[in-house]
């Protein structure tokens, strides 16, 4: 007997929704045996329900045996349904699950809600502005995560992911560190930038002067206009001007003769699915100023000027690579 073909689920199907429902609740330490009952009911009830929990448990294993949330009985949904942009961070990430993404595209796509607990953070594609309890101020960037620790001798700030700009208030008796998994850096003026990358930090001050203290015990002292790359052992001038590196906070990517590679990188953060760019394109130089909040005017502006071709599998999976030489 030929068994039917499990039919594709549209990403923006409202059972998408559904099943998010079902995950989070049976990920929140409260389920038992009546939901999980409950829930092969629903997968019996539509073939379409039965594709998409066929597809997550491909991606992530059998939903009954994924690990209950280290955040305790009743805390995961509460806090992955507590706001719409965490919501819709979910929803996005398992819509492309369910559209055949895979356990890669789960890894790319949930890497921000590992974060959700941190004091402040922000969800792909949305920036934030928080004033601090000692009058100090906070941008964060898409995908960011900090914790803010402030006590009487001292106030930090851990940069889990993402970037950030603070602006500090003066406090002569606690200074103002801020932590990344490279070394910190010390404000001894007001205003600069940190970006925590995969194995590096970056640092752009935007006025005044911060002290770098790198894990490997390297350090120096930048000046307002000047930017750095570190690792644990060593601190690197890199060339984009401080106030370029900070235009996010405007919705903007300004780059000045920059591999397109960099632009790449500022816009995956305000997409849902892959931007994926080949290293033959991602060496190609730019220079304008961009749209970060419509990156598809930002795309086709690229295509526009330079000798790439965009491919779309999906409106969740496009790959830019060089445009092919004519026949």
């Amino acid at each position: 007997m030929t068994r039917a073909a499990t039919p594709k689920l549209p990403v923006d199907d409202p059972i998408v929704a559904a099943a998010i429902e079902w995950v989070v609740r049976l990920r929140s330490g409260e389920a038992g045996d009546e939901e999980h009952e409950a829930f092969a009911r629903w997968r019996r009830s539509d073939a379409r329900h039965e594709a998409a929990a066929a597809h997550l448990e491909q991606a992530l294993g059998t939903i009954r045996n994924l690990p209950v949330s280290a955040l305790g009985p009743g805390s995961a949904r509460r806090v992955l349904l507590a706001s719409p942009s965490r919501r819709k961070l979910v929803r996005n990430t398992l819509a492309l699950l369910i559209a055949g993404g895979g356990a890669a595209l789960l890894t790319q796509r949930l890497t921000p809600l590992q974060d959700i607990m941190a004091d402040l953070h922000t969800a792909t594609g949305e920036r934030k502005h928080v004033r601090l309890a000692d009058g100090s101020e906070i941008w964060l960037n898409a995908r960011t995560a900090v914790d803010v620790d402030f006590g009487a001798d001292a106030r930090h700030i851990r940069l889990r992911d993402g970037e950030i700009v603070v602006e500090v208030a003066h406090d002569a008796q606690r200074p103002f560190i801020v932590q990344t998994r490279q070394g910190s850096m010390r404000a001894l003026g007001t205003r600069f930038l940190v970006r925590q990358e995969d194995g590096d930090t970056v640092l752009a001050v935007l006025h005044s002067s911060v002290r770098i203290d790198t894990l490997g015990g390297s350090n120096d002292v930048l000046q307002a206009g000047q930017s750095v790359r570190f690792d644990a052992d060593r601190i690197v001038p890199i060339k984009p001007s401080a106030s370029a590196v900070a235009a996010w906070t405007a919705g903007l990517i300004e780059v000045h003769d920059r591999p397109l590679g960099e632009v790449i990188a500022a816009l995956r953060p305000y997409r849902s699915g892959f931007l994926r760019i080949t290293p033959q394109a991602a060496a190609l130089c730019v220079t304008g100023i961009f749209s970060l909040d419509d990156s598809e005017r930002t795309l086709a502006a690229l295509a526009e000027t330079l000798p790439i071709a965009i491919r779309r599998r999906t409106d969740y999976w496009i790959s830019i690579e060089l445009a092919g030489r004519p026949s």
